[in-house]
């Protein structure tokens, strides 16, 4: 089985909003869902320079680079459609500047306030994440 390394942020603005990206319907795994910024992380890359870059592009804003979190893990079909594990490096970064745009694969962008992230229906990866920092409760 193949494995996948990703960089998964929970960007956050000065009031602790997250920021949220929703998947367009047709998107595979998990269609109509909202989720964190990620990338993935090919040997040789800096997780940091890659992440920022990889936010950029995603949602057109700069961010920067808070604290590592830990790891989480998954498996599942990968867009392909071929069975994967995925190993995520959850990190939390500061949103710095810049006018939200949503790049290819984006269906909206929104900065949900941390009492209502239980309310969106978020990708199981982040969901965890969200349970492990307190953000939604276990």
């Amino acid at each position: 089985m193949d494995t996948k390394v990703l960089i998964v942020a929970v960007v956050e603005n000065e009031n602790g909003d997250v920021l949220l990206r929703k998947k367009p319907e047709g998107s595979p795994p998990y269609e109509q869902t909202w989720y964190i910024f990620g990338a993935e992380l090919m040997a040789g890359e800096d997780i940091e320079k890659t992440l920022v870059a990889h936010v950029q592009k995603q949602a057109g804003v700069t961010v920067a680079f808070r604290q590592r979190v830990g790891w989480d893990t998954e498996i599942k079909n990968d867009l392909d459609g071929v069975r994967k594990h995925f190993v995520y490096l959850d990190v939390i970064c500061d949103y710095v500047s810049g006018e939200i745009t949503w790049g290819e694969g984006i269906e909206t962008i929104e900065w949900v306030p941390r009492s209502k992230l239980a309310e969106y229906d978020n990708v199981p990866p982040s969901v965890e994440l969200f349970k492990q920092l307190g953000y939604i409760n276990p």
